[in-house]
């Protein structure tokens, strides 16, 4: 980040859609100043079902967009992104790059000995990034891979009902299997907290949003000055702006695990 201490840093914050707010969400809550520009790409979303090579250029693109605004480093608020081009952009661009992380160790050191399930996109289980964390972790055969396409979109859409009944099907086998330690691996799954308790009570729900809001706040040094942060939001859409918007600003509003009912 550029040496000058009375500058506000502006961070950009991309996501292919709503999951990102979730992140951004644990940002706001702090008391540092910080600039953060949100991008939802809604207009490609979502990600997780698209191929290795689509989603890097998808997220190059949106980098680029945050590098004409002159940020000052970027966060991949977006589990899908982060697997497809991370370490990438993170050769190509001249900012700090930030991505997020499945909580699968945290989720497998609380429960020693136990399976964890993975809610993820196809994007993210595919990718090597998790297969060489399983490995690092000795975990392989610990993990099982529940696959939510679809899922991420209804989000997206607001569409909680529906939601809830793509996660009835998905969640059968964690419930089958005795499986407790669900790790949310897209962000776009942490609005979705309540919807998983009711449908599996006895889940223990992981999600690595605060551990990569620690990474970043530590690595820019955001707590060493006092403050109220700011954010803009964009997003890329063929939708109706003013509902685009108007969801995302009650989510934020929401927070984390809750959302607003359909009318």
């Amino acid at each position: 980040m550029k040496n000058d201490k009375e500058r506000v840093p502006k961070i950009g914050v991309m996501d292919s859609g709503m999951g990102g707010l979730s992140v951004l969400k644990e940002l706001l809550d702090l008391p540092y100043p910080a600039d953060f520009l949100y991008y939802g790409d809604l207009a490609h979303a979502p990600y997780g079902e698209k191929q290795t090579s689509e989603v890097l250029e998808l997220t190059r693109n949106v980098c680029n967009i945050f590098l004409r605004e002159e940020v000052d480093a970027i966060l991949l608020a977006c589990n899908t992104a982060t697997s497809a081009s991370a370490s990438k952009l993170r050769e190509e661009l001249s900012v700090p790059v930030f991505g997020m992380e499945p909580a699968i160790k945290p989720a497998l050191l609380a429960h020693p000995g136990k399976k964890i399930a993975l809610l993820a996109t196809s994007v993210t289980h595919r990718e090597e990034k998790l297969q060489e964390l399983k490995s690092e972790l000795g975990a392989s055969e610990r993990v099982v891979h529940l696959n939510c396409d679809g899922l991420a979109t209804l989000v997206d859409h607001g569409k909680w009902e529906e939601a809830k009944l793509l996660l009835k099907n998905i969640l059968k086998i964690p419930q089958e299997q005795g499986i407790h330690a669900l790790v949310l691996g897209c962000t776009h799954y942490v609005f979705l907290k309540n919807e998983i308790k009711d449908l599996y009570p006895e889940a223990i729900l992981h999600d690595g949003n605060q551990g990569t809001v620690r990474h970043l706040v530590r690595s820019l040094h955001l707590d060493e000055r006092q403050g109220h942060p700011n954010y803009t939001l964009f997003f890329s859409s063929n939708s109706n702006r003013d509902e685009t918007e108007g969801l995302a600003s009650r989510l934020l509003q929401k927070g984390s695990g809750s959302h607003p009912h359909n009318r």
